[in-house]
Order: structure tokens, then sequence, then C-alpha cells
């Protein structure tokens, strides 16, 4: 179990933030305004702004709930808020990724990760001078993750 906590000022999200695991095959930058991690084979992506679940270049569907109903199909009741703090949960063990939100896991976004294969938590951004920071939690109790306070690194967009 690798959970990361990730804490990005909904203000500093611009409209293709999206949180998620690749591999290192994975592009780092594309050109034009998309959602890159899940862009492609190599990344599973949550497009925080839209709460659509991105792989393979396909939106799976809102997250959480409607997966594997097509953007195009989905309602067009507007995405729920996603606050500033978001855990990202990798269980390396059955290949599952999901996050936790408000202090509750939203249940699994991804399945079927690829075994053997290190993955890396990604995030990608287009707005220009957002501050996002990620923090590496350790496995351990779903119960022991939140409410921590520790020092941050900072990552900035250029």
């Amino acid at each position: 179990m690798h959970v990361w906590e990730v804490l990005w000022c909904p203000t500093h999200r611009g409209s293709h933030a999206v949180i998620g695991v690749s591999t290192e095959h994975c592009p780092l930058q594309t050109s034009g305004y998309t959602a890159l991690m899940g862009g492609d084979s190599q990344s599973w992506g949550w497009e925080l702004t839209n709460n659509q679940l991105w792989h393979a270049g396909q939106a799976l569907g809102r997250y959480p709930g409607e997966r594997g109903v097509q953007a195009e199909e989905q309602s067009v009741s507007p995405p729920h808020p996603v606050p500033e703090r978001v855990l990202l949960v990798l269980d390396a063990d059955t290949g599952t990724l999901g996050y936790v939100v408000d202090d509750c896991f939203l249940g699994m976004a991804f399945k079927d990760l690829p075994q053997g294969v290190e993955l890396f938590p990604a995030i990608s951004s287009v707005r220009g001078g957002a501050f996002i920071r990620l923090r590496y939690l350790n496995g351990g109790p779903m119960s022991g993750l939140c409410n921590s306070n520790h020092h941050w690194p900072v990552l900035h967009t250029l």
C-alpha cells in the first residue's frame, strides 16, 4: 500500500488538473490544453475539475460513480467540487488505485494496474505558476492518514 498526500488549491488548478500514477514511459509534456495523465496507456488519472477518470487517452466516466460511462453519455450535472487535500492510494498488491477526499475513501478508481512495473505519483496541470505539494505518507492503516502536519515540498509549474 502506497499513499501520497496532495495539497493543491482549487484556484491553482486550471482547466486540466489531473492526479494519478504513471510508469516511467509516460510523456512528461504535450502541446495544447489536455489531460496529460491518463492521456496514454502508461498513465491513469483523475481530472479534478470535472471528476473524469482518464486512461489510454479516453475519459472513462466520472469518479466516484458512473465508472465505464463515456464522457459524452453522462448527465450535464456539475461535478462535485474537490477540496485542496486529496490522498492518492495505490495498492500494488491488488493493482488498484483510489482516492481519499474529506477523510472518506471514494472507492476504486482503477483496477488491473500493471504488476511488477514501477508506478510513480503523477500530477499534470495546464495552469502556470500553480503550487502543488506532494508528500509520501507510506503505507499503513487508513485511519492514520488524516490530519497530519509535516513539512511540505512544493512543486512549481512553469
